[in-house]
């Protein structure tokens, strides 16, 4: 039975030490403001590498593509009667970006056009260059069938698909893609959070190992709820420092927006994509919380367990492993299970408790997961922190009184036997 009084003392100090740290404040600081910089930066670099107007030669065969690339508004193509030799004769002396063959039988359906470039031409520039060539072929193909324009029309018509999920509430326009986007990065907020707090966990169990502090406190305090007060102290902490960010996140993305705006107005995708960014409903924000913290109490009873076995962080590297492994896996499965969250695969893997903190909020950002599915994974979780931290706290009270000796595996079970 926990002692709820020395339980509450040991959270508060904990929680109180480490909240004042400058650690703390400084990564809670900078954290939204790298992220408000990693969203506007490359919005903002792109817009400034855009405005150069790109000039290429063009070396046609046809006598008429050439013409209509010329039309280009972002590139500038210019018709030259030199020879592709003489051309990359130039492009070696750098006296030209690059250039384009075009193939006189190119308009019959046959031959590839080639652009030979110095490689200053990355993706978006030959991108652009594909798509200038084909409608100007297109257009001239379309003028020799004289085709009416109803059938340019129609060609040239594009269109998306509305993805509509359907309840019993009702159906609800939806974007799959985005969705699950948003699911990735939970998981791994959920994963990087569960490997950093599990190492401070894991430092602070050592730090008092090594000072022999702990010596004092273990005469007091029974090890269960000395180290059930640590593990509860640092998650409150963690969620202290997510709620921070996600304030000052929101914040400074509302006050950005009209930046980032302002520098992708000339992207209509960019705009259209930002308007329609889904909204979460708050059933998994909620439920977001819910598993950080109960993955964040399951993988921290380990790292303590960690930490009280060994003195030195480098002897730790051994039994961290099966630990870290355990918090690889599921990212491994995290494109499999958003692709298909209903496969009985995703239903298992998101049940299993070491792996439900980081594919359970994944596939509730794409699906609705049915109540039973997530009710058994929170009980399933709730009873594997219970019994880790039982078997931890096991560890801990022979573990923090071993000095100068690195335990193995199965000396660690041998401990759990004996305590």
């Amino acid at each position: 039975m926990l002692n709820k009084q020395n339980l509450l003392l040991i959270i508060q100090r904990e929680y109180l030490t480490r909240l004042k740290s400058k650690i703390f404040i400084v990564s809670t600081i900078l954290a939204p403001i790298i992220m408000i910089l990693l969203l506007v930066l490359p919005i903002m670099i792109q817009s400034m590498s855009g405005d150069r107007i790109r000039q290429y030669h063009v070396y046609d065969e046809t006598g008429v593509v050439g013409h209509k690339l010329a039309e280009s508004d972002s590139i500038y193509y210019q018709i030259t009667g030199q020879t592709p030799g003489e051309l990359r004769e130039k492009l070696l002396l750098g006296s030209v970006e690059g250039y384009i063959v075009i193939p006189h039988e190119i308009l019959d359906g046959m031959g590839i056009p080639a652009f030979y470039h110095d490689g200053s031409a990355g993706i978006t520039v030959i991108s652009r260059i594909r798509s200038d060539l084909q409608s100007a072929i297109q257009d001239i193909r379309l003028d020799r069938l004289e085709a009416s324009e109803e059938l340019r029309a129609v060609l040239a018509d594009r269109f998306t698909v509305n993805n509509f999920t359907v309840s019993e509430s009702g159906e609800e326009t939806e974007s799959s893609g985005l969705y699950a986007l948003i699911g990735f990065v939970m998981g791994f907020i959920i994963y990087g959070a569960m490997i950093g707090y599990g190492a401070i966990i894991m430092r602070s169990v050592m730090e008092e190992k090594t000072s022999r502090i702990v010596e004092v406190i273990a005469s007091a305090v029974r090890p269960l709820d000395l180290l059930m007060g640590k593990v509860i102290g640092v998650a409150l902490l963690g969620l202290t420092q997510f709620g921070i960010w996600a304030l000052a996140g929101s914040a400074l993305m509302v006050s950005a927006a009209p930046v980032a705006l302002m520098f992708s107005s000339g992207n209509g995708e960019a705009v259209e994509m930002a308007a329609s960014f889904p909204v979460l409903g708050p059933m998994v924000w909620i439920s977001f919380i819910l598993f950080f913290l109960l993955g964040f109490l399951i993988y921290s009873s380990l790292f303590a367990a960690v930490g009280s076995a060994v003195d030195q962080e480098s002897d730790s590297q051994q039994l961290q492993l099966p630990i870290i492994m355990l918090i690889i896996i599921p990212i491994l499965f995290l494109f499999p299970v958003s692709d298909d969250p209903t496969s009985t695969l995703a239903i298992s893997l998101s049940m299993v408790p070491f792996f439900a903190p980081i594919l359970m909020p994944v596939r509730m950002a794409v699906i609705s997961v049915p109540f039973w599915q997530f009710a058994v994974t929170i009980l399933l979780m709730v009873l594997t922190f219970l019994l880790l931290i039982w078997l931890s706290s096991r560890i801990y009270r022979t573990g923090i009184l071993m000095y100068g000796k690195k335990a193995s595996l199965k000396e660690l079970w041998r401990w759990v036997r004996q305590s």
